[in-house]
């Protein structure tokens, strides 16, 4: 008779390694230390040993007993004088206990033996494992039912193993972080893929998660993966366009090809939204940061973009084009014609009308026939898809013979359109299948005349819109033409500040909103921090903003959008200055899009704007795009600014506008652009008497001074700055002086005089909680004490300052702090972990285009590929990186460049003047990308 039991196998990895290394004797007594630690530890958990190999299989009765042994027995091996590493794995199914005459009595244990799939399972889930590791099925976390503390089960998706038909998902529980296992041959990750188990291969991708499952467009999917694929004859299509009407799923098509071609892809499949998008101008900056392409002083964007992506295999999915056609079409065009592996996937209502697109027209659902089973009904997709979605809104809905011909009707009359069947399916809260067709019926009857150029779909999507909008109060129905004012999404504050013009209340603003989230008009977006927002599909934003416009309130709105995302911005500035850094910084992207739209309507010279917001609002968010790696977007917006004759007319705002230009740009590593821009700033707000902003001005002024090796001129600029922070008052500004002149001090080779300005620095960023402050001087700290030799105090620093960068939010420190410890690990031998930081660091340099921080990390690799024993790779990288500091007019600082100097010169040593010369010739043929891809593949895993 079967019972349930927890079953934990565990494996002592690399024993044979081992067996070699210490030899027969000493190895029998560290496996006999081994075998005294696993049983002692069985009576106080309450385990029983079942079988030995080079680990134990061990029966408990409960899970909870079986993981807390696990984590003592992982703990036990790592205090033995030779540290072993076990693997486990733990499965609670049904176990048959059967007795074993020849079994060891002298084990203390009953002579047992284990029979059924729970033992073959465990030793699955033990398999994936790492040393040091213990894995859990399904079953096991099921069992241990709610966790207690801090403690989760982090699944690590499902694993398909050689010679096992279904997939295994695995567990592993605790605090975190976690660490999943490794692709192999004999085992990988998968992911369900409709009906099938796909491979997860480990490529990059921005691919959105579904919430619900996707349903049918097998034809399809095949059709479009078969256009980009090619077959053996046929070369594959580079750009297929699919084509249709709003609401008919050509955005989860699109991610679902995407989905199941993204092992043909290694450099990535990335989804640009550009429904959000209003600018023509953003679409191309939109597109480099997504592929973490960074712009080139003195070097148009679209060069460097088509330049980057030359050698780059990748799927590019463009969402949405219709309303931005002409630049999506001359982007399409330039990347297909410069990158010869790019494939892309766009979704429009109109064709691009690029040489070489293949357009593929997305049809509605294939609509039921006549005397069809409900067996029959069920298999089809429309079907499927309205009663799944009317499940949401009723959970006992069902399929059967008494609705089965009203569904058929529906799904019918609807032509098979995925929206309109999902604005349907919420009626059912309400309405019984039948009286939604009778309103329908009746709908149709007045919505026939048209246009004859709209299809037939289009008019019944148009009605349904039509018939959801006019079932609306007034009120509801003034509400939801209002909404189409945002983009991406919004917050019930917002909604009440924009929309609640009379006639309608502020205070009746949530009950409308709910009102209309119940009719599946509007959804709730529920945040990870709790937070609620709200979305509109597109096609209903549409809608909503048509009706915006015929009502004439689009100005009036326009003005409220603006002014209240103006106060939104400004509260970001604030906030970044503060202990909630990082909720502010959450803040700020959730409201990217509408942001983007208020900076839009700032530069449109509409009546009633005041065209200075035009300035004001990038002034507010310049702390937020450098802390978030906007910075192309951000400089492009300046320049837009500083284009308006308003803005050159006025010394106030030029100086402001080229002020934010110049910040940008020097986190963006551009510091020769920065310097004309502020020295042209600083004359206007020395004219102006501004002494606030000549104090930000030199003191910017100084890094990009420092940037291009003038550190004394550097510091007179940033001493008059501190002098001028402190007559003012001005705490803030003087933190950011006093953490400046540490960096200072230190070019200028004075690390002691250095480390006292940072100290002062970091207590005033403490007493004002600052975290962005304090954790850059505690990382310039860690810079100090690193040249100083002390590695200890190094790493004290640098681990302190990543903790405050992450509790900002501020990724661009993150990645720094990341370097730096990388480069504490690489002196000091550590080569797993080191490798682990560098790329981790690179990574998200190259996603916030820091030009410096990128050619430091270039520096940093050349020193890992000579740890790694290659020392070809690690002369050409220096060299790329010496060659690209030239073109960017950013100099080594005299120490740098004397280490690497060193460096070249052992290099050079071991592999003779031939080779060395052949080396750093290849270095220096290096496109910029390539660089960056050789020192990305040089620290990834493997």
């Amino acid at each position: 008779m079967s019972e349930l039991r927890a079953l934990l196998l565990t494996d002592v990895v690399d024993s044979t390694h081992l067996s070699t290394l210490l030899g027969d004797q000493d190895m029998a007594a560290l496996w006999a230390a081994h075998d005294r630690v696993a049983r002692d530890l069985l009576p106080p958990h309450g385990g029983r040993e079942i079988d030995k190999t080079d680990g134990m299989l061990l029966l408990f009765e409960q899970a909870s007993q079986a993981l807390a042994y696990a984590r003592a027995y992982h703990q036990a091996l790592e205090g033995l004088h030779i540290p072993l590493k076990a693997r486990a794995g733990l499965h609670v199914g049904p176990v048959i206990l059967r007795e074993n005459e020849a079994a060891d009595i002298a084990r203390g244990a009953k002579p047992l033996e284990v029979e059924g799939l729970a033992k073959p399972t465990a030793a699955r889930v033990m398999a994936l494992a790492k040393g040091g590791q213990t894995l859990l099925s399904a079953a096991a976390v099921q069992a241990l039912g709610e966790l207690a503390g801090e403690e989760r089960a982090q699944s690590h998706g499902h694993w398909q193993m050689k010679g096992v038909s279904e997939p295994l998902e695995l567990f592993e529980v605790g605090a975190g972080p976690f660490s999943a296992p490794p692709d192999g041959e004999k085992s990988y990750r998968v992911a369900r893929v409709g009906e099938r188990w796909l491979p997860i291969k480990a490529v990059p991708n921005n691919l959105p998660p579904q919430a619900t499952p996707f349903l049918g467009r097998e034809r399809e999917i095949d059709e479009v993966k078969r256009l980009l694929e090619g077959t053996r004859l046929v070369e594959g299509v580079r750009l297929v366009t699919l084509l249709g009407m709003g609401g008919l799923g050509k955005t989860r098509l699109s991610l679902q090809v995407a989905a199941e071609l993204l092992g043909d892809f290694p450099d990535g499949a990335w989804f640009l939204d550009l429904a959000p998008i209003r600018d023509p101008a953003l679409v191309l900056a939109e597109t480099a940061r997504l592929l973490q392409v960074q712009e080139e002083p003195g070097q148009p964007l679209l060069q460097t973009l088509t330049k980057q992506l030359q050698n780059r295999r990748l799927l590019l999915v463009m969402d949405n084009c219709e309303h931005l056609i002409e630049k999506c079409a001359e982007l399409a065009h330039a990347l297909l014609r410069a990158a010869p592996q790019l494939r892309i996937i766009a979704s429009s209502r109109i064709a691009l009308h690029v040489p070489g697109e293949q357009t593929y027209p997305v049809l509605p659902l294939p609509l039921p026939g006549r005397e069809q089973s409900v067996a029959e009904l069920g298999r089809l997709t429309a079907v499927r898809l309205f009663v799944e979605r009317a499940r949401a809104h009723k959970p006992d809905f069902e399929l059967n013979e008494r609705e089965a011909p009203a569904v058929a009707e529906l799904v019918a009359r609807l032509e098979g359109i995925p929206l309109a069947l999902e604005l349907a399916a919420a009626r059912v809260r309400v309405l019984a299948v039948a009286d939604i067709n009778k309103r329908l019926q009746d709908r149709y009857k007045l919505l026939t005349g048209g246009s004859r150029q709209l299809q037939q779909r289009q008019q019944t999507l148009r009605a349904l819109v039509d018939w959801s909008y006019e079932l609306l109060q007034p009120s509801e129905q003034q509400l939801l033409q209002r909404l189409g004012i945002f983009v991406g999404g919004f917050e019930l504050a917002a909604v009440e500040a924009i929309c609640g013009e009379a006639p309608l209340d502020p205070l009746d603003v949530l009950d409308l909103l709910d009102s209309l989230v119940e009719k599946s008009l509007v959804m709730l977006d529920q945040q990870p921090g709790g937070a609620t927002r709200y979305r509109m599909l597109e096609t209903l934003r549409d809608y909503a903003r048509e009706k915006l416009e015929a009502s004439g309130e689009l100005l009036l709105l326009t003005r409220h959008h603006l002014d209240h995302f103006f106060g939104l911005a400004k509260q970001l500035r604030d906030g970044l200055q503060g202990a909630q850094q990082a909720e502010w910084v959450e803040r700020g992207e959730a409201d990217l899009d509408n942001l983007r739209v208020a900076l839009a309507a700032a530069r449109s010279g509409a009546e009633g704007i005041d065209p200075f917001l035009a300035v004001k609002l990038p002034v507010a968010l310049q702390g937020f795009w450098t802390m978030r790696g906007y910075l192309a977007e951000g400089r492009e917006t300046v320049r837009a600014a500083l284009a308006m004759p308003a803005i050159q007319a006025t010394d106030m705002a030029h100086a402001h506008a080229l002020y934010v230009g110049a910040a940008l740009a020097i986190t963006q590593g551009d510091p020769a652009e920065a310097r004309r821009m502020l020295e042209t700033c600083l004359a206007l707000r020395r004219r102006l008497q501004d002494e606030t902003g000549v104090a930000a001005t030199l003191s910017t002024l100084s890094m990009a001074l420092l940037s291009i090796g003038d550190a004394a001129a550097a510091r007179a600029a940033e001493d008059e700055a501190l002098q001028l922070f402190r007559k003012l008052g001005h705490r803030v500004g003087e933190a950011i002086a006093l953490q400046h002149l540490g960096y200072i001090e230190l070019r200028l080779g004075r690390p002691e005089a250095a480390a006292e300005q940072l100290r002062l620095g970091a207590a005033l960023a403490r007493e004002l909680e600052n975290l962005e402050v304090e954790g850059e001087c505690e990382l310039v700290l860690g810079e100090v004490a690193f040249g100083g030799g002390e590695l200890a105090s190094a790493r004290q620093h640098l681990e302190r300052a990543l903790q405050l960068c992450r509790e900002a939010g501020d990724k661009r420190d993150v990645a720094r702090a990341l370097a730096s410890l990388g480069r504490c690990d690489l002196h000091e031998g550590q080569l797993p972990a080191a490798r682990e930081r560098l790329a981790e660091a690179l990574r998200a340099f190259r996603a916030f285009e820091m030009r410096e921080e990128l050619l430091q990390s270039l520096d940093d690799h050349a020193r890992l590929a000579e740890a790694r024993g290659r020392p070809a790779i690690a002369l050409a990288l220096g060299a790329a990186a010496e060659q690209a500091r030239v073109r960017a007019g950013l100099p080594r600082p005299a120490e740098a460049g004397k280490a690497q100097q060193q460096l070249e010169q052992r290099l050079s040593a071991q592999l003779g003047a031939v080779a060395a010369e052949a080396a750093l010739q290849d270095g220096r043929a290096w496109t910029w990308i390539e660089a960056l891809d050789r020192a990305q593949s040089l620290s990834a895993p493997g």
